[in-house]
């Protein structure tokens, strides 16, 4: 079952030291040896969560699952639908996407825009998936070290265009730029976590996202269900 994390774990995460205090790369070369990692990773695990939801319809506030090159996804995802709380179990693979629905034991296709977001199947994807959320950085700067589940992990702030938020998560006013940081494990160029904070739900209102990426390069093996 998917928690809700507040506040980007901050039970797990210790603030170290401030930027004045950080002697390592610049956030550029961090962001830049991130992206080279992302993109050469066949698999990860991602945990997402949020704060501050608003908004009606149909609304991802969480989701939990595994992430495999070139376009595979299984996991389950947390969404309102007019204020219920439902859990989906969903597989995507090979450019379709699948659901099991609350109540149901088996899966059928669907469009997950039905369900408000963008095919996690896309994840990966390096024109749409996690990292365009790395390369697009704008005025990226270091903000100091934090120390998470045993890690010394560096973190950078930055702004992303609403634009590339829409396109992989969801953005209810996507000409806004959205808040970023990153947390990155300095002795891998492994982004550990990701924070985003912006109009995501409803235009005028922020909220946040918090994405945790571990295990990269696992074997994971998605295939399509049986529907």
């Amino acid at each position: 079952m998917m928690r809700r994390l507040p506040l980007g774990l901050a039970t797990a995460t210790v603030l170290l030291a401030t930027a004045c205090g950080y002697s390592g790369p610049p956030a550029s070369t961090l962001l830049q040896r991130a992206a080279t990692t992302f993109d050469g990773t066949q698999s990860f695990h991602v945990v997402l969560s949020s704060d501050d939801v608003a908004g009606s319809g149909t609304l991802l506030t969480g989701a939990v699952g595994d992430a495999a090159r070139p376009d595979g996804f299984t996991g389950t995802l947390d969404v309102t639908e007019s204020g219920l709380p439902l859990q989906i179990g969903v597989v995507s693979t090979g450019g379709s996407f699948y659901a099991r629905l609350p109540f149901t034991t088996g899966y059928v296709k669907a469009d997950p825009s039905q369900y408000g977001f963008a095919d996690p199947g896309r994840l990966l994807d390096p024109s749409s998936g996690i990292s365009t959320l790395i390369t697009g950085a704008r005025h990226a700067s270091v903000s100091g070290e934090v120390r998470q589940s045993g890690e010394t992990l560096v973190q950078v702030t930055a702004q992303v265009p609403g634009t590339l938020v829409a396109a992989l998560l969801t953005d209810a006013d996507p000409a806004q730029s959205v808040d970023i940081t990153y947390s990155i494990d300095p002795d891998t160029d492994q982004v550990r976590q990701v924070d985003l904070t912006g109009p995501l739900f409803v235009k005028g209102d922020q909220s946040t996202y918090h994405l945790v990426l571990d295990r990269y390069g696992e074997n994971v093996s998605i295939t399509p269900p049986a529907t």
